[in-house]
């Protein structure tokens, strides 16, 4: 007999109560989400503060003050080996508020792509990571 087979009417038997820990756990799973999205808000917003006292600018909301290559770099330099995916460098870059489109959104992974074939100089791709160049 398999272990499957061995575990199968222990789990009917207890259907209800793994059906209700898993309605408890998505639900945990949704606050945590909703308090970590509201944390890497404020984290963001006290980092653009930081940039504003650091530079003594006044910026204009929505306007990062930075290009994309820029935001780019910076994450980059901060990144293990210098190396990140597009979406994981396009997420990280609206977290820290370093850059955002003209209508206000954030850079997406295409425009991070677009920028590394316009700055080979800056960046190079090595298999699906983008990599800032020293």
């Amino acid at each position: 007999m398999t272990y499957e087979e061995l575990m199968k009417p222990i789990l009917v038997a207890h259907i209800d109560e793994i059906r209700g820990d898993l309605d408890h756990g998505r639900s945990l799973l949704g606050q945590a989400r909703g308090r970590t999205s509201e944390l890497e808000r404020q984290v963001a917003s006290l980092e653009r503060l930081l940039a504003i006292a650091s530079t003594g600018d006044d910026l204009p909301e929505g306007h990062s003050g930075t290009t994309l290559h820029g935001a780019m770099l910076t994450v980059l330099k901060d990144a293990p080996e210098h190396m990140m995916r597009a979406g994981d460098l396009a997420a990280e870059i609206a977290r820290r508020g370093l850059y955002k489109m003209r209508d206000g959104r954030p850079a997406e992974p295409q425009q991070i792509h677009a920028r590394v074939g316009n700055y080979p100089h800056l960046f190079v791709r090595v298999g699906t990571f983008i990599k800032a160049l020293d």
